[in-house]
């Protein structure tokens, strides 16, 4: 991986604070432990060690070494590897619940490899697991062309990470472009993120087996709008 998340891997907890409306959820979702969950792209692991703590069975990947390396070393519980989200087939274990969250899915190129990782995740999954997904509003970003999501400020640390968003039409990507304010030190980067629509993901979601599909507009489960929620989280169940 790049230089770039290498270096925000140290202050990845100051950027991404574990939010207790995103745990509630996975916990109303899977139900008490022990219960076997996979959290994809997993960053630093700060959902991971939390539901190890209340005796969740987690196994936690990201494309990151420096992330994985340091969730190993915050709890050994955790089946903690460096691994490509489009790979999860590769695991052993099946899951009561996967969750894939912070915007990563439209890492991915394309819908047709969206595809492919929600078919995995069903083929992942117990009988009657749950797959939960949360992504930016790109009803919203393509509708409004939206430029910026909100500045994440944290004065503990006297930390800014900017967020600038450009739709590019001929290529239908989003070209993501982040700036990092830290310790006198601007980093820079840019990703090129895949703008997937809500209606298109409810079709994959079906397509890949999935059932009783929930679309809300946060981890709150307030309704979604396509025009004004920032988030769209999805809940799914494999039938």
């Amino acid at each position: 991986m790049s230089k770039f998340y290498t270096e925000i891997s140290k202050y990845y907890d100051y950027i991404f604070p574990t939010g207790d409306f995103q745990l509630n959820l996975i916990r109303e979702i899977v139900g008490e432990p022990p219960k076997y969950i996979l959290d994809v792209a997993c960053g630093i692991g700060g959902y991971s060690k939390k539901l190890s703590d209340m005796g969740y069975n987690v196994t936690a990947i990201d494309l990151d070494d420096s992330m994985i390396e340091k969730l190993i070393d915050k709890d050994k519980n955790i089946d903690a590897r460096v691994m490509n989200m489009l790979d999860i087939d590769k695991l052993e274990n099946k899951f009561d619940l996967i969750f894939c969250i912070g915007n990563s899915l439209v890492h991915l190129n394309n819908n047709d490899e969206i595809c492919i990782f929600l078919k995995k995740c069903a083929n992942n999954l117990n009988p009657g697991g749950n797959l939960i997904l949360q992504i930016v509003n790109y009803d919203r970003v393509l509708a409004k062309d939206v430029k910026s999501l909100p500045l994440i400020k944290n004065e503990e640390v006297d930390l800014t990470f900017e967020r600038y968003y450009d739709y590019i039409s001929d290529i239908h990507k989003i070209n993501f472009r982040t700036i990092l304010k830290v310790d006198g030190m601007t980093l820079e980067n840019n990703v090129l993120l895949h703008p997937i629509k809500s209606e298109e993901l409810i079709a994959l979601l079906e397509k890949a087996g999935f059932i009783n599909i929930k679309t809300f507009g946060n981890f709150k489960k307030d309704e979604y709008d396509p025009m004004n929620s920032v988030p769209l989280v999805i809940v799914a169940q494999l039938q």
